[in-house]
C-alpha cells in the first residue's frame, strides 16, 4: 500500500519537467548542503548514462561504500536512490519528506528535484565515500548539476530531447557539458570531431582536467553490446585514479554486473531481450547487438511503446525492415505516443493498447526459435515484472 508520503511525491509529477538549479540548490540549503559532505561523480551524456553509472558503482564497491542515484525507474521509484546496491527503504523515504515537506512546498520543487536532493542527503546520512549521480536531462540545468561534482564523466553525446535541449548535435552538446564545474576532473569518450572540441573548449574555460577514453574492445564484461564496452572503458578510467585494487578483482567484477532493461535476456526459447533503447543512437545499438549475435530466427517480434516527442523516423524504417511483425503498446497513459502517430512510420504495426496484454500476446504466439524484442521505454518495467516474477532491486 503506498502511504501519505509516497503519496505525496509521485504528487509531485504533475509538476512535469522545470530546468533550472535554483529551486535544488535552495532545497540543498534547508536540508543542511548535504552534498558538500560528499564525493560526487557526475555522469552526464545522451545514452549509456545509467549503464556507466551502475559500472562505476560497482567498481568503486570494490573498497568503497557507494551511492548511486539513476533515473528513471523500471518498478520502483526506490530503484533510483542506493546505497552499495540496495534501493532506498521506504521508512526513509516517509522520514525525508515528513521533515522537509514544508521546505519543499515553499521552494516549489519537482517530482526529480526532490528525488535529487532526498538521494544526496541519503548518502549523507549513510556517510557513503563516493556518490555516482546520473544526469536527468541536459546538464546545464538539471538538478543533478547543482550539487557540485568534482569529477565529471561523458558518455555518448547524440539526438535526443531536441524540443529541449537544441535541434542540432552542437546545441545538445553545449547544454550537456555546461555541467562541468570549475577546476573538476573530466573524463568523456571520444565523441565527433566537433564535439571533442567543445568539450576541449568548456574544459580550457572551467580550467579543468580532460582525459578522452578510448573503447577498449576486449573487455570481458557481463553486459552485452560494443556500447557497453564503451560505457564500461569510461567507467574504468574513472575508477582507476581511485581503486587500489589488483585486476583480478576489477575483472571478476565486470563479470559481475547487472543493470536491467539494456540488452537484457530475459527468457530463451523463444529469446526474450528487453532494451530501454528510446532513440536513433540507442535504437541502433540494440538492431547491431541483435545482428551482431548471430542467432538465426524464425520470426523476429517487437513489441514498442515510445514516448512522445521522440524522434523515431530514421530509425522507424530500420525497425520496420528488420522485424517480421510488430506490435505498439501504451505503457504510460499519459506519455506515451499515440497509435495514431506511430502509424506515420511503420508500413504496418498492430496495436494492443494494455501492456500487460501485447506482452501475452506475443510471447503466447512466439515460437522456441523466435526473437521476442521489447524496447522503447522503462515503462515496460512494470509489465515485465508482473509477467516474469523479475526483481529490478538487486544490481
Amino acid at each position: 500500500m503506498i502511504n501519505a508520503e509516497k503519496k505525496y511525491l509521485f504528487s509531485l509529477e504533475s509538476k512535469g519537467i522545470r530546468l533550472g538549479l535554483e529551486r535544488t540548490a535552495e532545497l540543498l540549503k534547508k536540508c543542511n548542503s548535504p552534498h558538500k559532505n560528499l564525493n560526487i561523480i557526475q555522469i552526464v551524456g545522451t545514452n549509456g548514462k545509467g549503464s556507466s553509472s551502475a559500472i562505476l558503482a560497482k567498481l568503486l564497491n570494490l573498497e568503497y561504500s557507494v551511492g548511486l542515484y539513476t533515473s528513471p525507474h523500471l518498478y520502483s521509484f526506490n530503484e533510483r536512490i542506493r546505497v552499495d546496491g540496495k534501493p532506498i527503504p521506504n521508512k526513509i523515504v516517509s522520514q525525508f519528506i515528513k521533515k522537509h515537506k514544508n521546505d519543499i512546498e515553499l521552494v516549489e520543487a519537482s517530482f526529480f528535484e526532490v528525488m535529487t536532493v532526498m538521494a544526496v542527503w541519503y548518502f549523507s546520512q549513510k556517510k557513503v565515500d563516493y556518490a555516482i549521480m546520473e544526469t536527468g536531462l541536459g546538464g546545464k540545468f538539471d538538478s543533478v548539476t547543482a550539487c557540485a561534482a568534482k569529477i565529471i564523466g561523458i558518455t555518448s553525446i547524440s539526438m535526443d530531447h531536441a524540443h529541449i535541449l537544441g535541434n542540432n548535435i552542437l546545441d545538445i552538446a553545449n547544454e550537456k557539458i555546461a555541467a562541468i564545474p570549475p577546476k573538476s576532473t573530466v573524463f568523456s569518450v571520444l565523441q565527433s570531431k566537433e564535439v571533442n572540441e567543445r568539450i576541449k573548449q568548456r574544459c580550457e574555460l572551467q580550467n579543468s582536467k580532460l582525459s578522452f577514453i578510448k573503447t577498449d574492445y576486449n573487455i570481458d564484461l557481463s553486459l552485452m553490446g560494443d556500447h557497453q564496452k564503451q560505457n564500461a572503458s569510461l567507467a574504468l578510467a574513472i575508477s582507476e585514479n581511485i581503486l587500489k585494487s589488483n585486476q583480478y578483482d576489477v575483472d571478476s567484477c565486470l563479470m559481475s554486473i547487472s543493470w536491467y532493461g539494456r540488452n537484457q535476456i530475459i527468457d530463451t526459447e523463444p529469446d526474450i531481450i528487453f532494451d530501454v533503447a528510446h532513440n536513433e543512437d540507442g535504437i541502433n545499438s540494440f538492431l547491431k547487438y541483435i545482428k551482431d549475435s548471430n542467432r538465426v530466427y524464425r520470426k523476429k517480434i517487437l513489441l514498442l511503446s515510445i514516448q512522445k516527442k521522440k524522434d523515431i523516423k530514421k530509425v522507424s524504417s530500420k525497425l520496420d525492415a528488420f522485424f517480421d511483425k510488430k506490435i505498439y503498446s501504451l505503457t504510460n497513459s499519459e506519455r506515451s505516443m499515440e497509435y495514431a502517430q506511430i502509424q506515420n512510420y511503420f508500413n504496418h504495426i498492430d496495436y494492443i493498447e494494455n501492456p500487460d496484454k501485447a506482452l501475452r500476446n506475443a510471447i503466447k504466439n512466439a515460437k522456441k526459435t523466435d526473437l521476442v524484442a521489447i524496447i522503447g521505454t522503462h515503462y515496460w518495467g512494470e509489465a515485465l515484472k508482473l509477467f516474469f516474477n523479475i526483481c529490478f532491486d538487486n544490481i
